[in-house]
């Protein structure tokens, strides 16, 4: 029997709206006059323009275990965790401990320190397929040198990145990010589209678009540019627009398709990694690439990234070929908080609590939707999940064109309001820690029926 689809009465839509983002204000005074404050010495009173979002950012005070308090005191159970940096919570005591210690002994070497290469160990250990692994100080720098070195193992300069997903802010992979619909092109033959002015022309000669769980699009895409890619990056779930999983069997034939094209497979787990299972996606989808690029979550909340693959590829990076450098690569303060995350405190028990709880979360939405018929469906993996309005799964970018923005928007300020605080992008996904607890899940599904229950009044 067909679902006869629930129309949203954007009149009560505008009425939540307004009335969340005038309690909003109430709430919040202290952070609109500090972000007023910045803006006259910082391009839009913020340092990551991800965090300008309407009405305007909440300003932090401080955060402990799995809560946050704002600027003005408000309290929140901490559902965005820094896009997924902080599985292990905020001030975990053990963290705490042995970055204490070893400020003690000094924050900043530029020299190696044993635990660079106790952590490399233990990466090495976790994560299919890293044989080698370098560290670096984010996302951003990972995908970065993770391409560099693709480039010069294969000797070719193109990429195919796919569209919707985010690799970070360098010019290669700043490209169809979240394009219009104007721009994007055809959904099978997508257009490369500059995310940011100020990217040189050229560069996205080189940076070639596909679409998500289209292994028919990527066959082509690789025939036709035929010894030129030198690798294809990918998040293996779309994290950039919500959460997107893999159809059945589409990351095996990312992996055929490019070895039959002697094109290297990267995968982006800045976002997924210790989120989603302890060795990562590759624990939980048996496909090993070539390169994998790290960071966030591995680093327990201090800036980390790290990328690593087989060391055939790994070894270009030597004084005649490769460079791979900075100053606070493998600093100790982050590779001691790198080391406690992934040796004590993401233990086993951990990864269950976290995964179990946020199954929790995923079901209960699921329950509140299915109760009011709501034109929205879930997605959870591991510690993440997400409610995305719209009836259907996603499966690709384009699918994000037809989520609803404005109840996007009415559901994070209803939320955020009652002490449950998401991310800022309207779209994105929640995370677990290891310190939220069956108190914080509670909470969450009770704001969420009483969003619902406005919402379909």
């Amino acid at each position: 029997m067909l679902r006869e689809p629930l129309t949203i009465n954007r009149k009560v839509v505008a009425e939540i709206v307004a009335r969340e983002e005038a309690e909003f204000r109430k709430r919040t005074p202290r952070s609109h006059e500090i972000h007023e404050r910045g803006k006259a010495s910082l391009p839009l009173g913020v340092s990551s323009s991800f965090q300008a979002v309407p009405p305007y950012p909440l300003f932090i005070n401080h955060a402990r275990g799995s809560h946050i308090w704002d600027y003005d005191g408000n309290e929140y159970a901490d559902f965005h965790l820094g896009f997924g940096s902080l599985l292990v919570g905020h001030s975990h005591p053990v963290l705490v401990e042995a970055l204490r210690d070893q400020l003690g002994k000094g924050s900043l070497y530029s020299l190696p320190c044993p635990d660079v290469v106790f952590l490399a160990e233990e990466m090495v250990r976790r994560f299919a397929p890293i044989e080698q692994v370098r560290f670096c100080n984010s996302g951003t720098e990972a995908t970065m040198d993770a391409l560099r070195v693709a480039r010069a193992h294969v000797g070719r300069d193109k990429i195919v990145k796919i569209e919707g997903s985010y690799h970070g802010h360098h010019d290669t992979v700043l490209m169809s990010t979240k394009p219009s619909v104007e721009a994007a092109g055809p959904a099978q033959r997508p257009n490369s589209v500059p995310a940011s002015k100020g990217i040189p022309a050229n560069v996205k000669e080189n940076t070639i678009i596909a679409p998500y769980n289209d292994p028919e699009a990527l066959e082509r895409i690789l025939s036709e540019h035929k010894g030129e890619v030198a690798a294809v990056i990918t998040e293996a779930v779309l994290m950039n627009v919500g959460i997107m999983l893999p159809d059945e069997g589409y990351l095996q034939s990312l992996r055929d398709i490019t070895r039959r094209h002697g094109v290297l497979l990267i995968f982006d787990e800045v976002k997924t990694s210790v989120t989603v299972a302890p060795g990562g996606i590759t624990e939980l989808y048996p496909v090993e690439p070539d390169l994998i690029c790290l960071a966030k979550s591995i680093g327990g909340g201090m800036p980390i990234g790290a990328f690593g693959g087989r060391a055939e590829i790994m070894n270009h990076i030597n004084h005649k070929e490769v460079l791979h450098l900075g100053t606070f690569n493998g600093n100790p303060m982050s590779m001691r908080a790198g080391l406690v995350t992934l040796t004590q405190l993401l233990t086993p028990e951990a990864h269950a609590h976290v995964a179990g709880l946020s199954k929790q979360l995923a079901e209960g939405y699921m329950g509140i939707i299915e109760e009011f018929d709501l034109p929205m469906h879930v997605a959870q993996i591991g510690a993440k999940g997400c409610a995305m309005f719209r009836y259907e799964r996603a499966r690709n970018y384009r699918a994000w064109w037809e989520i609803d923005m404005d109840v996007s928007y009415a559901y994070w300020l209803f939320l955020a309001n009652r002490g449950i605080l998401f991310p800022p992008g309207f779209d994105d996904q929640w995370t677990v820690s290891i310190q939220h607890t069956q108190a914080d899940i509670d909470h969450h599904l009770h704001v969420f029926q009483h969003f619902v229950r406005e919402l379909t009044k």
